[in-house]
């Protein structure tokens, strides 16, 4: 019997692999390199700089349009994920 992939929890609760947690280390630091070359811009700018890079990267990795839909959902529900970690439901807002 193969040895059983190592787990650990998120803040959910949910087991993520160690290639998941590798891949969000993985992730994390790109996120901290872009926030050092581009501390003063935009959010919004950034935010569309990056979708630009992610729909270059999509074309050249689908073949075809299905494929490409099925790149865009798992980035959505990434970033999805990446909100409601950010936002908790029934934390506290902030006031303006």
């Amino acid at each position: 019997m193969p040895p059983a992939r190592k787990s650990s929890k998120t803040a959910t609760g949910r087991k993520r692999t160690t290639a998941a947690a590798r891949d969000l280390a993985r992730t994390r630091l790109i996120a901290r390199k872009l926030a050092r070359v581009a501390p003063d811009e935009d959010p919004a700018r950034v935010a569309g700089a990056i979708a630009i890079f992610a729909t270059e990267t999509i074309k050249r990795s689908a073949s075809n349009l299905i494929e490409a839909r099925a790149y865009l959902d798992g980035l959505r529900a990434g970033i999805d994920g990446l909100l409601k970690n950010a936002f908790p439901e029934g934390a506290p807002k902030e006031s303006e």
